[in-house]
Parts: C-alpha cells; structure tokens; sequence
C-alpha cells in the first residue's frame, strides 16, 4: 500500500505515513532519521511500531511522521504531534538533507515552507478536536547554533531551564534516563493570543514534552525540578 502526498508544491511532495503500511516510505524515513539524529538511532524500532498506528492512537493526541520528497527522492522527515488539552504541538523531530535546503518553496526557504505547514497541520488538528485556540509548535532544540538557525525561522527561545529525557535503548541491561539541557523554543501560531512568557504556558509547554510525549509522571524529580524553576523565575514573567 502506498502513502498518499498531502502537500506538492515546486518537486517538494509530503506524505503522511501513520497508518500508511507504505513499507517502502517508512523504512526511507527511519534510514533518514537514523543519518540525521544517531545519537537516538536506537528509537528506530519504536518509530517503526508506531508507523503502523494511525494518527489518533491515543486519547487527545493526534501524531504526524511526514516524509518529504524532492523529484521522488527521499530528502527530510518531521514527526510531531498535537496535544488537545496543551492547545500546542509538539515538534519531535524534523531534518532535511543539506542538498535540498537551499530550495525555495513559496518563496520560502523548503524549512520555513515544512515548518508552515505543520503549522497548518495543527491549526486544523485543534479545529478538529474542538478546540478554538493553537498556540505553537513547541520543540526541543539541543545546540546554541541551531536555535539562532531557528530564530532566524521566527521561532522563540522560551526562558525555561529544560532537560531532555534520553531512553535507552529497549535490550539495555541498564535502563537508566539521562537527562540532557536542551533549549525549548516555540514557533507561534499566527493567530495566536497568549503571554507568551506566561507561568501557565511555560508549565504546559514543559508538560507536554516531559509527561505527556515522554510518559514521566510529573512527581519525577526532573519535572518537579524543571516546574520549580519556571516558579522561580515567575517574577520575570506574566502570570
């Protein structure tokens, strides 16, 4: 069974591969993924369970693994989700092959161009589970150099102390998290009308990653530490 393009624009096709069983589409994406992100190669096999799902797999969520092919060339991934109750996405994961970012989609950079239509995606995944407000696109950024890439995109650096849970791999004796400080950035829906630097949002914005993407209670004590500090801070914020 083949996947079906969502978006074609300028040679640039995006396939949505949940529920898809595109085996051929999906094993291009894991290949790209495991190129692009090595140091979590070892999530492949998950990603390859979850491909077979569909999208609503789980209550209040609704999950995207995009393909992106330039003249049928495999040349990017995305995976992110929509939270209902966060009133936010997610960005999980999200690369293109050197080779092909300089193309101009729309005008656009073919970064800005995936990254809008996501934003798109979300803004009618909230419509669709009842919700009149998208807030962002939420993502986990690990080096200094590429949250200014971001930035440049119209992404903001949000002031949180945050840390990325690393799992092992699932054949690991040892089954310890690591955890690693990584900025948290937002790219703001357009319409979007919110603090942006507010206690509430900054709290659901690191709930959504650590609790509800991540499955860490939120008495964990990386949680509680990473709330504590939002807390801290809260002086500098609105509320």
């Amino acid at each position: 069974m083949s996947a079906n393009w969502i978006v074609e624009n300028s040679g640039i096709k995006i396939f949505e591969l949940l529920g898809s069983n595109d085996e051929n589409r999906i094993t291009a994406m894991l290949s790209l993924y495991t190129k692009f992100f090595p140091d979590h190669a070892h999530y492949a096999s998950r990603m390859r369970r979850r491909a077979k799902l569909p999208s609503a797999s789980r209550e209040g969520h609704l999950v995207h693994y995009w393909l992106i092919e330039y003249q049928n060339k495999p040349v990017g991934l995305t995976t992110f989700r929509y939270i209902s109750h966060r009133k936010c996405g997610l960005g999980i994961a999200f690369a293109l092959d050197p080779s092909v970012r300089a193309i101009k989609t729309d005008k656009m950079p073919l970064s800005a161009f995936v990254i809008a239509q996501i934003l798109t995606q979300l803004k009618a995944d909230s419509k669709k589970m009842g919700n009149s407000e998208m807030l962002g696109l939420v993502t986990e950024v690990e080096h200094a150099t590429l949250m200014e890439r971001y930035k440049k995109l119209g992404m903001i650096e949000l002031p949180i102390d945050y840390y990325e849970p690393i799992f092992p791999p699932e054949n690991a004796k040892n089954q310890e998290i690591k955890f690693v400080p990584v900025f948290l950035s937002i790219m703001p829906s357009p319409n979007a009308h919110y603090e942006r630097f507010s206690v509430k949002n900054l709290t659901n914005f690191a709930l959504a990653f650590l609790v509800d993407h991540y499955n860490l209670n939120e008495n964990h004590i990386k949680v509680q530490e990473v709330l504590r500090k939002i807390k801290d801070n809260s002086s500098h914020m609105t509320v």
